[in-house]
């Protein structure tokens, strides 16, 4: 093998081992941190800041020009470092955080630039040094290659490891496959002692991976306190089962989903909705039924109980601490619920959706105006839906306000008669006909036996005060709602609905989770805004309209996941799917760029950022018609795969243009571009996920990002002009 192919089969395995450890780290840190978009997004903007930060540092990697055995040594402590950041991790919050408290946004932003830091710009760096020293190369050619290793490791991730493997296996085998491509570097250089010396550090470290029970450390510091019965990797996320004295909790990524044997909840889940019919017979389940809820349900001799679960993975583990599965009645269907109720004949007299709040993007599908309107269709007449939210007791909060408004809103706008009944959580009722909040006098009537929600537990003159006092909190954060509706465009809705492309109770809901640290968003705003003027002020205007660039791809990236997750329900194939077609449009783009060599590089450049404005424009109305229609599933999935790669391939193809109107050394140019192409799209993962999708919608998301490209492209034309006319009176 020449040298300059195994400088190309290295910038492979840079991406390659890249972008399967950030999977990893980021389905760790979901554990870690609460499983919210929020998190995802500050994580994901720290990652690419750092390996930007590294790559801006190789401007001054001249020093390792010949010194090989260094760059081998460099390229080997890179393959170490995953498997130490996920360790690093676990260890990170058992110091951190409290046992049994949740991890505070300043903790996650602490830990996410501790953990990444030594591998990000490591990586960034190597990039930057390997770019320059494949001599003969255009420079969008490594940026190819290192497109390419990404995208062979987020096949192998999405579409095999992530099924057959744990977490500490599968950075096994990545490393692996890592160190294999830096022996074969090593190999094809000068010095073959180096080679050897590589062989001999390798096998240590593979031999340590191998024999070191990570997995059962990582379990004793995350559930400290707790026997761990069941712990397994999904490509839904990770399951745990945890048992304390004689309960069993469930978490998955590291969020509570419930505690069996808690009587309490139990009872209050099902009863104030199920007492509000004589004797229902057809019920729909949304999750948690094996926690006690099902029992409470099965005490009304129902005919049949349909329970949906999306991860099958759940009902396997759930089906050895319980037999309640086993019932005649209960159907249990291992599929997302969206996707279900909208296939199902059956209708329903009672619906509970046993969810919790909707802290992520993949859980507010499930409060939203677009699915209540299809449960409505499945409802027998005087059919009721049931959902809860997480109470601040006897003082409701402005955020909480806020938060249940939206869903009482929500609500109001499908069915005609919604209550609240605060318990220990407050539980909305919704029906088209009567309910009643006097729950002790139903269930004596009903003849159900009960220990908690009876006449002895709950005091109906109280539950109506209470009642009462929420929705009147709930009608001051009323007003709020309905002013900012108007003001963003949408005068035609009264109140806050929230919607499939406008998740705003994903965004107040993250409020409120800040409100918990005392933590204000106008803080987090301030800083964003402050670090997006401090990278935009360093740039020129080629690398600005790469910032702008790489912003667009990595918030088209979210939106196209979450498109597909509401479109099509979470299929983890598919979303793996699409983040491959995006490496693969990238790669595509830099190592052709063919369409812009017949005409001059500044107008192509030009032209590049008008589509991409363009683009953004109309993506949001195409989503909004898939949405609103019915597809194939087959089709849905090639409009899709078909809108990441045109974005990816334009951004790819705008780095090899940028490449050629650099007009510094290459050390310089690689350093400077590949740095704004990953600033631009940290700073778009983390404002698309935690601000612009939530609280402004897709459309106005799209306008955004529209006006963004064509600001990046006046900027452009206009310093191009005055460097042609500069050059010309000098000439």
């Amino acid at each position: 093998m020449q040298p300059k192919n195994a400088i190309r089969f290295m910038l492979f395995g840079l991406g390659f081992l890249s972008i399967g450890t950030q999977i990893y780290l980021m389905r760790e840190f979901l554990v870690v941190g609460n499983g919210n978009e929020l998190i995802f997004g500050v994580v994901l903007a720290l990652w690419m800041l750092l390996t930007g930060a590294g790559a801006w540092l190789g401007r001054f990697s001249h020093f390792l020009s010949g010194k090989s055995g260094l760059t081998l040594a460099l390229m080997i402590v890179a393959g170490l470092l995953p498997t130490l950041m996920i360790l690093n991790l676990d260890l990170a919050k058992a110091m951190m955080v409290p046992h049994g408290s949740m991890s505070g946004i300043w903790m996650i932003v602490a830990a996410a630039t501790l953990v990444p830091l030594p591998f990000c710009l490591l990586n960034g760096f190597l990039f930057s040094f390997l770019s320059v020293l494949s001599a003969g190369n255009t420079l969008a050619e490594a940026y190819s290659w290192e497109s390419m290793g990404s995208m062979a490791s987020g096949a192998l991730v999405n579409l095999v490891f992530l099924w057959m493997f744990d977490p500490w296996q599968s950075l096994l085998f990545l490393t692996a496959g890592y160190l294999i491509m830096v022996l074969v570097f090593a190999f094809n250089m000068e010095r073959r002692n180096h080679f050897y010396l590589g062989l001999f550090f390798a096998a240590i470290i593979l031999m340590g991976l191998l024999f070191v029970d990570f997995r059962t450390f990582s379990e004793s510091v995350l559930y400290r306190d707790q026997q761990v019965v069941s712990n397994l990797s999904t490509p839904y996320g990770q399951v745990v089962v945890t048992k304390n004295q004689d309960q069993f909790n469930f978490y998955e990524n590291g969020l509570l989903l419930f505690s069996g044997g808690n009587e309490i909840s139990n009872e209050e889940n099902v009863h104030p909705a199920m007492v509000q019919r004589d004797h229902p017979r057809s019920v729909l389940l949304i999750s948690g039924g094996y926690s006690g809820t099902l029992d409470e349900i099965l005490k009304y001799d129902p005919d049949l109980i349909d329970y949906v679960e999306m991860n099958p993975s759940l009902i396997l583990i759930g089906s050895k601490f319980t037999s309640q599965l086993d019932h005649p009645a209960v159907r249990v269907k291992e599929t997302d619920a969206r996707k279900f109720v909208r296939a199902t004949q059956q209708s329903y007299d009672m619906a509970m959706v046993n969810l919790p709040a909707p802290f992520t993007l993949q859980l507010n599908r499930y409060y939203t105006l677009e699915f209540l309107t299809e449960i409505k269709k499945k409802l027998s007449p005087g059919g009721v839906v049931a959902y809860s939210l997480p109470t601040g007791s006897d003082y409701v909060s402005e955020e909480a306000g806020r938060l249940n408004s939206i869903l009482f809103q929500t609500l109001k706008h499908r069915f005609s008669h919604v209550l609240i009944i605060p318990l220990q959580r407050n539980y909305f009722l919704a029906s088209d006909s009567a309910l009643d909040i006097d729950i002790p006098a139903l269930v004596q009537q009903r003849g159900i036996e009960t220990v908690y929600v009876n006449q002895y537990y709950v005091d109906v003159r109280q539950l109506r005060e209470r009642s009462a006092y929420v929705a009147k909190n709930i009608d001051s954060t009323y007003s709020y709602c309905q002013v900012s509706t108007t003001l963003r465009g949408s005068p035609t809705l009264t109140g806050c609905p929230n919607r499939d492309f406008y998740p705003v109770a994903t965004f107040y809901q993250n409020l409120w989770w800040l409100g918990y640290f005392t933590v204000s968003p106008f803080w987090i705003l301030f800083g964003f805004l402050v670090i997006l003027v401090l990278l935009l002020a360093g740039l020129n205007s080629v690398s600005a309209g790469l910032f702008t660039g790489g912003f667009t791809l990595a918030s088209t990236e979210i939106i196209l996941i979450f498109s597909l997750q509401v479109i099509w329900g979470y299929v983890f194939q598919a979303i793996g799917v699409i983040i491959m077609v995006f490496m693969t449009g990238l790669a595509a783009g830099a190592a052709s760029g063919m369409p812009f060599f017949r005409i001059k590089h500044s107008r192509a450049f030009i032209i590049l950022q008008t589509t991409l404005a363009l683009y953004c424009i109309g993506l949001p109305f195409l989503l909004l018609r898939l949405s609103s229609g019915k597809h194939d599933d087959i089709w849905v999935q090639m409009i899709l795969g078909v809108c990441a790669f045109q974005v990816a391939f334009m951004v790819g193809i705008e780095y090899r243009v940028a490449t050629l109107l650099a007009r510094s050394s290459p050390r310089n140019a690689v350093a400077r571009l590949y740095s704004a192409d990953l600033f631009g799209s940290a700073m778009g993962a983390f404002a698309t996920a935690a601000m612009l999708f939530p609280f402004f919608g897709i459309v106005y998301t799209g306008f955004f990002l529209a006006v963004l490209n064509i600001f990046s492209a006046m900027i452009f034309f206009i310093q191009h002009r005055k460097l042609v006319s500069f050059l010309c009176k000098s000439g």
